[in-house]
């Protein structure tokens, strides 16, 4: 029996390199994939290199500072002007499935102003790319590995019966399963190899830490691949011809890839909607420009209420005073609290959502997997907003004694101005829920696809 599987795979051998069709798809396969290692390592090449240079703005702009104020300086000219930034360092990881890196901001320049608006106030993205993703290996596995997968396995039986060699097949001592099963497992090594090709080449080209992940990411890739090979032996398990099998497996890519994730949106936006990040900005700013007509005794005693060691200050007399500047700063701030922690709490609840229905599209939720083990998911964003918010805060906690007290401010006190620094991390947890669910439907294709092998005739003529 296993020299008769090895002697069909020999053969396969022989068609698959006479066939120019098979091997332009395949290699149009790998050269995509070679690209999408190359703009998934050079995007994040690049994040690399502007966060490197964040350090020497930072000192720059201190420089800046030192000239403008050249001796003691108040801490509130110091605050408004000076700047810092919030950083959210790539995973090693992250060149293979950039997830939420190409769409969130991966650095916040932050004052001691109020903090909200500098948080959502990004750069402008083009809507198509954030549509599509970017092109990375994640995408070209997710999305065009189906393809190769159909264009390889769409005729496996059904060829042999339009050629009429079936008949002259099955008269060998040679059964219907094991001509299947040659079949499918020549095309399993072919794609399995082109994709740990590709994966090697992208751990290296990426400078990967190699840990656990890399079996876990080996795993999946062979899993999904798996599971493209499960639904194309169903759909021969019909019987059918090679059109009808390729217009099917099509048709199934189009509805698991594209048709399901949009509804699975469109539900996930209805049931559990968020507050948009614009409306608690413009909630802030009203609350901030309305303290410039409050009475400072009213603002300052709401002020108190959070930071009661700074009420034994001195009465603010004049006209203006930078610490009641920034304290009705801090209490626009304040006032959208419940609704940021809505908004963030919402993004948490709609991601747990989709984890929970992504079991209806299987490359929705390989592509999680994905993110997950390269921690650039929309958790790990979140984790690097509520960063951020903890540095604004340290840098008020080091900025309001300048202010309360009166203090100058000295060329020597900006080398303890807090610094920030965040790395994502990998989502473990979700990565093997993901690879759990992911195996239950590679192994519900199988089972299905045996059943319907055995039940249903072959047809031979």
């Amino acid at each position: 029996m296993i020299r008769k599987f090895w002697i069909l795979i020999k053969y396969e051998w022989i068609n698959f390199r006479a066939d120019k069709g098979l091997l332009i798809l395949t290699l149009f396969t790998l050269l995509a994939g070679l690209y999408g290692i190359y703009y998934g390592t050079t995007e994040i090449d690049r994040q690399r290199r502007n966060i490197a240079a964040l350090d020497s703005i930072t000192e720059h702009n201190i420089e800046e500072m030192k000239a403008k104020y050249p001796g003691e300086a108040d801490a509130g000219d110091i605050g408004y002007y000076h700047s810092t930034f919030a950083v959210n360092h790539p995973d090693t990881w992250a060149s293979l499935s950039m997830g939420q890196r190409d769409v969130n901001p991966y650095y916040i320049k932050l004052r001691l102003l109020n903090l909200q608006s500098q948080l959502y106030d990004t750069e402008n993205i083009n809507p198509l790319k954030v549509l599509s993703g970017n092109f990375d290996l994640a995408f070209v596995f997710v999305y065009l590995f189906p393809l190769l997968i159909i264009g390889l396995c769409f005729n496996i039986l059904s060829v042999e019966k339009e050629q009429g060699t079936l008949p002259l097949l099955l008269s060998q001592p040679l059964g219907l399963p094991l001509i299947v099963g040659a079949k499918l497992g020549f095309r399993v090594m072919i794609v399995l190899a082109l994709a740990l090709l590709l994966s090697i080449i992208a751990m290296g080209w990426g400078r990967v830490v190699p840990d656990v992940r890399i079996g876990m990411w080996l795993g999946t890739v062979v899993l999904y691949c798996l599971f493209w090979f499960g639904v194309a032996f169903l759909v021969a398990a019909l019987h059918k011809g090679s059109a009808f099998n390729a217009i099917t497996l099509l048709g199934v890519w189009l509805l698991l890839t594209i048709v399901i994730p949009a509804l699975l949106n469109v539900y996930v936006a209805v049931t559990q909607p968020v507050p948009q990040a614009l409306e608690l900005t413009i909630r802030q700013r009203e609350v901030v420009h309305g303290g410039w007509d409050k009475p400072k005794r009213e603002t300052m005693e709401a002020f108190f209420a959070r930071y009661p060691q700074w009420t034994d200050t001195t009465e603010i007399k004049g006209r203006f005073a930078w610490r009641w500047y920034y304290a009705f700063h801090q209490l626009g701030d304040m006032a959208v609290e419940d609704l940021a922690r809505e908004y963030q709490e919402g993004l948490r609840a709609r991601h747990q959502l989709v984890e929970r229905l992504n079991v209806l599209s299987v490359p929705v939720n390989v592509q999680g997997v994905f993110n997950a083990l390269a921690g650039s998911d929309l958790p790990s964003y979140l984790d690097f907003l509520q960063s951020a918010t903890r540095h604004h805060d340290s840098l008020r906690e080091f900025y309001y004694p300048f202010l309360f007290k009166q203090i100058p401010f000295r060329h020597a006190d900006y080398q303890n101005e807090p610094r920030h620094s965040f790395t994502s991390s990998p989502d473990l947890d979700t990565a093997y829920g993901g690879m759990y669910k992911l195996l239950v439907s590679v192994l519900v294709v199988y089972v299905a696809g045996l059943v319907l092998f055995r039940l249903l005739p072959a047809m031979v003529k």
